[in-house]
């Protein structure tokens, strides 16, 4: 049976019936991720399903070429097209202009479709016209035959190669007995090849596509699936399950339309007991959405999950990157010069730079050096008047201006340099500039995925290079390593336990939420037409006949679908910010399907019960609400952040707390030294699961114990730490605990959040098991009493379904609890819970804690037994 669904709804309950031996394929990691949780959540195991994209299902027959051919990297890539561009543009002057980082980009991008349809051109003569794009054919012939001269494979090439093994019958698939494909808007050329293909090796295929029958899009799709003899049906599933009309609200600015977000989201979950990892926001770009809507809802104490893909050019540190080194090799640019010396990875020190742009900006600067002459007049004038707070700051812009004048000295644009030496220069400059790998001075997850990135790019640009001995100018190495860095993808991820997920349209169909918050549904959401013209050209589709070169009612219809499948799934709430204050600044989607628009008048004051923190604060200082007297009963806590071993120093004694966390006294605990061993015992239980040898272990011990030259006495307490680490991993191994990972320990940080009775509570887990593909988080405890510590925590405030345990002192020394077990509290921990709320409560007045410091005499907190009757 070869059956294609039509449905205008999807959801993941039309995979819930997923059978073992079945073969599932979703377009996104994102719903196979969805998916698998709702599997498990169902059958208590996933049992033998593969879940797969289509790129997934190639892995074997690629493993297989590879075994041939070798994968070049995306520099050598750029090189060698770059240079064979250069080939055959030789002296044909009005090419010149071309070879630029956008014209390479776009042309890799032709080259990545001609290879993935699998196209055959003709051998062509190397004197060719230049008039439309035989060029392009040219430069395709002659890039395979160096690929395959060399016996190498990019990643189009190895797409196409691993296709045609399975289109060939060289390679075949696992033995399913059934497939369902599900949730893609379209196929791309080399997935149309894969359906083909599975619909011969397999009688029982579905397919769940969304459909629309006033959008061509969807009828291509419906044309492509007849071609292979698929039968089309319907389903109850595809009936609109709401009756109510959409409204999209409209708000003057995108921070009106997130703080309106925050409320609906708030309302919902008061009034509808929405949980928040059941609902997500959709947003148009990320880019433009994500710093807002981590601000506001950190603001809130509302988590957040942030997971996607980006691409390196759009972090600001690889744009900054990108302008520093194009400032550094070419002419002196004022503007440029201004961005960059301000920027916060190059001004680390805090300058305000005000003072030296507000003069300059009226003077006309040929070069770096004439920037010194302003600087020594501007420190004349500063010693004259004897200005102290402007020479602090004005020491500070001396510094950034001598590091970029050392720097710069790098740079020699005079004669061009092979790729490999630009690269190390390049490296040079960064290491010159403080940053490094650890990039210690930056806390930003950001900067450090995007440093470790660009780092790769430099390693590996250096290496196998030989082959392409030639030599660029400054500008042409620029556009290669624009190039290069705009093809490289990164993963960036922001994960908080229980959060609401952010993520962008195609991510949203078919994930299964209770509701889906679309904001941003102005203007940008249309996608942007591309920077060369020329891939726009119907010419170039029909010369090279290609189908997937997407023009741009494709990109809007591909949208369209996916906006109305939303609206269709889900309960909704759209809104939209009018930048330009006029009906230009409306959705064409909202137009299209006639929803009703609601304009909001610009007002950040609340309007009902439910506020935001930023209503709540203008409200307070205006006095005001609409004319009317502030409501009492509108009240929003302050943010108050609460570390797990701060909130066991409340319950332990709350007057000590209170004098610890409001700074009334400064006594400090030192444990470096338990900190210190503890970290021992973590190496020798990793090295204990490794297998490693005990001797082996020994003298790592021994070398590693810093508090006593006696090696008798060293020896004696690395035995006594190795006994430990024996009894923790004997236990851990009745577990099946495959990995032991230590957490927060040097960079290795991790923090879960959780919103506990107005308070954001922070739990440090200490350590965290593998057990097959669960990973769960533990924690070390030193007494086995039942009080309030990091392991009650997670249990009763996290609520964390499985959590493990190292003993220290008691036995059994490791052991994993399974909390979702738990049936009613018993009355002794209700009771340490209500004790809890009621502390936090009073935490709402600091005041309570600013008092003369009473008599030192209480042995548990230090204080008068004041914290007794508290």
């Amino acid at each position: 049976m070869k059956k294609a669904y039509l449905l205008k709804n999807l959801n993941l309950n039309l995979l819930e019936n997923a059978k073992p031996n079945q073969l599932i394929i979703l377009p996104r990691r994102f719903s196979i991720k969805k998916l698998r949780e709702r599997l498990v959540e169902k059958n208590g195991v996933l049992f033998d399903i593969d879940i797969f994209t289509f790129d997934d299902l190639l892995s074997t027959a690629k493993n297989e070429i590879l075994k041939e051919r070798k994968f070049i990297s995306r520099e050598q890539e750029v090189l060698i097209v770059f240079n064979l561009l250069k080939q055959i543009f030789k002296e044909k002057k009005d090419f010149e202009s071309v070879l630029t980082y956008e014209f390479v980009s776009q042309v890799l991008y032709l080259l990545n479709l001609m290879f993935l349809e699998s196209k055959e051109y003709p051998s062509l003569p190397s004197s060719i016209s230049f008039e439309k794009y035989d060029w392009l054919k040219l430069l395709f012939v002659r890039y395979k035959e160096y690929l395959d001269q060399n016996n190498l494979v990019n990643f189009s090439y190895l797409q196409d190669l691993a296709i045609q093994l399975y289109e060939k019958g060289k390679t075949g698939l696992k033995n399913y007995d059934s497939a369902k494909i599900a949730f893609f808007v379209d196929f791309r050329c080399d997935q149309k090849r894969l359906i083909s293909v599975l619909s011969k090796m397999l009688h029982n295929i579905e397919i769940y596509l969304p459909y629309f029958d006033d959008i061509e899009l969807c009828e291509k799709n419906i044309e492509f699936l007849k071609s292979l003899g698929f039968e089309f049906g319907l389903s109850n599933s595809s009936e609109n399950s709401k009756g109510n009309r959409i409204k999209v609200f409209s708000y003057s600015n995108i921070s009106l339309e997130v703080n309106a977000l925050v409320k609906e989201i708030k309302r919902d979950y008061i009034e509808n007991k929405i949980d928040f990892n059941k609902i997500a926001v959709v947003v148009p770009t990320l880019e433009r959405y994500k710093d807002i809507l981590l601000k506001t809802f950190q603001e809130e104490l509302l988590p957040v999950n942030l997971e996607h893909q980006k691409s390196l050019l759009e972090f600001g540190f690889v744009k900054f990157i990108l302008d520093l080194i194009e400032f550094l090799g070419s002419e002196f640019d004022k503007k440029k010069f201004e961005k960059i010396i301000t920027h916060r990875f190059l001004n680390r020190e805090g300058a305000n730079f005000e003072i030296l742009l507000e003069r300059i900006k009226d003077v006309y600067i040929m070069n770096f050096e004439q920037v010194a002459c302003i600087l020594e007049e501007l420190e004349f004038l500063l010693n004259m008047y004897a200005f102290e707070e402007e020479k602090e700051n004005f020491e500070k812009i001396i510094t950034v201006y001598r590091r970029i004048g050392r720097i710069k000295k790098d740079y020699d644009t005079e004669k061009p340099k092979p790729y490999a030496a630009w690269l190390i220069q390049t490296q040079r400059v960064f290491e010159r500039l403080g940053i490094t790998k650890s990039a210690e001075f930056v806390s930003d997850i950001e900067f450090l995925k995007a440093f470790h990135a660009l780092n790769e790019v430099f390693e590996k640009g250096c290496e196998n290079t030989k082959e392409l001995n030639f030599t660029y100018t400054f500008e042409e190495f620029l556009d290669l390593f624009k190039t290069v860095l705009s093809q490289k993808k990164i993963d960036v991820s922001i994960n908080i336990l229980n959060g609401i997920d952010v993520l962008t349209l195609q991510d949203a169909i078919g994930s299964g939420y209770e509701k889906v918050y679309f904001i941003g549904l102005s203007d940008d959401i249309l996608p942007k037409t591309k920077v060369e013209e020329f891939l726009m050209n119907s010419q170039l589709k029909m010369d090279l006949s290609l189908d997937e070169i997407k023009d741009f009612d494709y990109t809007f219809q591909k949208e369209l679908v996916g906006f109305r499948t939303i609206l269709n799934s889900y309960n909704t709430y759209l809104s939209y910010p009018r930048f330009y204050q006029s009906e230009l600044g409306k959705s064409p989607f909202v137009e299209i399907e006639g929803i009703e628009v609601v304009d909001i008048k610009d007002s950040y004051l609340p309007c009902s019960s439910v506020v935001t923190h930023r209503e709540h604060k203008i409200a307070k200082y205006s006095g005001k609400i609409e004319n009317q007297p502030i409501d009492e009963d509108i009240k929003v806590p302050e943010i108050f952040q609460i570390k797990d071993r701060e909130l066991i120093f409340l319950a332990q004694c709350p007057l000590k707390f209170g004098f610890k966390k409001f700074s009334v006294d400064q006594t400090e605990s030192d444990d470096t030294f338990f900190s210190s061993n503890l970290r021992l015992l973590y190496m020798c239980i990793q090295r204990i699961l490794s297998f490693a040898p005990a001797e082996e272990i020994v003298k790592l011990l021994v070398q590693n114990l810093r508090y006593t030259a006696n090696d008798a006495v060293k020896r004696k307490a690395a035995e006594n730490i190795l006994e430990m680490a024996f009894e923790i991993t004997e236990n851990m191994l009745r577990f099946k605990v495959k990995e032991f990972i230590p957490q927060n320990i040097g960079g290795n940080q991790l923090v879960i959040k959780q919103n506990f009775e107005g308070f954001e509570i922070q739990l440090f887990p200490n350590f965290a098991v593998r057990i097959e593909d669960e990973e769960i988080y533990g924690f070390v405890k030193t007494k086995r009493k039942d009080e309030i510590d990091k392991l009650w925590l997670s249990k009763y405030v996290f609520n964390m379904g499985k959590v493990a345990a190292v003993y220290l002192f008691d036995s059994p020394k490791f052991v994993i609890y399974d909390n979702s077990t738990i049936g009613e509290l018993d009355s002794e921990t209700t009771q340490k819970l209500a004790n809890l709320k009621d502390l936090l409560r009073k935490l709402h007045n600091p005041e309570i804690y600013n008092k003369t410091l009473p008599i030192k005499s209480c042995f548990n907190c230090g204080y008068q037994h004041v914290c007794v009757i508290f």
